[in-house]
């Protein structure tokens, strides 16, 4: 705990790669811990049916009030070893301290008062996206860790459900078929327990390497959970106008272009349209269909004659620096309106799942109840169990595309070039889609 809050402060203070480690990252002999590595336990051998006799395990049941979920639950209240840490709120790799030490670990991202407003305007772009990659980095760490604490709950509950099958198949109470489908529904659980334990190791990694931790700091804490979603999503009225005021390179690019205008003239302009348009009807006009485009797309590009336009030698250059400034604030409205579109899909994906967790839990609830009343089984509880931790894993997944989305939004906003939609969201969107 000690040496935690100590990580912490430096961790505040913007220090602990330097502070961490006496000797650079790049020297081989340097000290540091052996990667962890906990392996999965091996499932055990099938029992045959009635191997004990039932008398026998009714009596050593019968010692408990509920029977066999009574025995499972002593057993997982009187563990032979192990115990869990509390850790403080100091402890904890935040999101900003995340994003300090990795511009930190970054000199080359840092803006200097000597650079013109070319290179400035592209070292904000540079920088905007790298904030980005580093919260959804830190947001996906986060969100695996907390996937693998749900995937390991499943596993838990797994077990239970298969050590209850076996002691009912040792007594005859039941067949081998619903001992398979226990034990195949726990190595199933244990399938997901390392894809869980994978995606968070992977993450891990990926926020260690662009905050520049490495050795005892690498064993950072990060919070059992995201932020909470805000209740009220974007509005998204005028965020096209937002982008285009804050994107550092199109002020540039526009003034550019409004000389090159201006210079040029605007019958100078429209000559050399026209003439473009003729060249592109000429290379275009017998693939006028769309089989036909599709078949032979244009292998050259259109040429203009340069003598009958009757412009400048710098014509071309200009009215090339011109299109490129109105593709860039056409790209950058695009690209709010994708971001956007996709916030909110991810908003109302996360709003949803939330609610079928909370009804989730209130149905697991109903049946706690109802089994305490006798009206129903301990199969009925430990199903309920597991749909509950379902919809909690899919509630955290939602959450974390949401922020993930949400890193997206305020990149584009700032300059930073939209990188798609997730992978990962666009597997949700038709998991939902496509029903129960």
């Amino acid at each position: 705990m000690i040496r935690n809050r100590h990580l912490a402060g430096l961790l505040a203070a913007g220090l602990l790669p330097i502070a961490a480690q006496s000797a650079p990252p790049y020297e081989p002999a340097a000290p540091v811990p052996a990667p962890q590595y906990a392996p999965l336990p091996l499932l055990g051998t099938t029992p045959q049916l009635g191997e004990i006799d039932w008398r026998q395990a009714n009596e050593t049941v019968g010692q408990f009030t509920r029977g066999h979920i009574d025995v499972l639950r002593w057993e997982s209240e009187n563990p032979a070893t192990g115990r869990s840490e509390i850790v403080s709120e100091e402890a904890l790799l935040s999101a900003s301290q995340a994003l300090r030490l990795a511009l930190s670990a970054r000199p080359d991202l840092l803006a200097n008062s000597a650079m013109s407003r070319a290179e400035r305007a592209r070292a904000d772009i540079a920088a905007a996206t790298f904030s980005r990659d580093v919260l959804r980095a830190w947001v996906s760490a986060v969100a695996a860790e907390a996937a693998l604490d749900n995937a390991s709950k499943a596993y838990g509950a797994a077990e239970t459900g298969a050590e209850l099958a076996t002691r009912m198949t040792r007594v005859g109470n039941w067949g081998q078929d619903r001992l398979l489908g226990e034990q195949l529904s726990l190595q199933d659980a244990g399938l997901g327990l390392i894809a869980a334990r994978q995606e968070a190791t992977r993450a891990r990694e990926a926020l260690a390497r662009m905050t520049g931790l490495w050795g005892e700091a690498v064993q950072f804490t990060l919070p059992t959970s995201l932020p909470a979603m805000p209740a009220e999503a974007i509005d998204g009225a005028g965020l096209e106008a937002l982008a285009l005021s804050r994107h550092p390179m199109l002020p540039l690019a526009t003034q550019e272009a409004e000389r090159a205008r201006r210079a040029q003239g605007g019958t100078a302009q429209a000559r050399w349209q026209a003439l473009g348009a003729e060249a592109l009807d000429q290379m275009l006009g017998e693939l006028a269909d769309d089989a036909g485009v599709l078949s032979r797309p244009p292998a050259a590009a259109a040429v203009v004659d340069v003598r009958r336009a009757a412009v400048g030698h710098d014509a071309p250059h200009a009215f090339r620096t011109i299109a490129e400034a109105e593709s860039l604030a056409v790209s950058v409205r695009s690209q709010v309106r994708e971001a956007y579109i996709n916030y909110r899909i991810a908003h109302d994906l996360a709003a949803q799942a939330a609610s079928r967790k909370d009804m989730q839990t209130a149905k697991q609830e109903e049946v706690l109840l109802r089994y305490n009343g006798m009206l129903k089984s301990t199969w009925d509880l430990l199903d309920a169990a597991r749909e509950r931790l379902a919809a909690d894993t899919a509630a955290a997944q939602a959450l974390r595309d949401f922020w993930l989305a949400h890193a997206n939004l305020q990149a584009v906003l700032a300059g930073a070039d939209y990188p798609g939609a997730d992978v990962v969201a666009q597997a949700a969107g038709k998991k939902a889609a496509g029903g129960h």
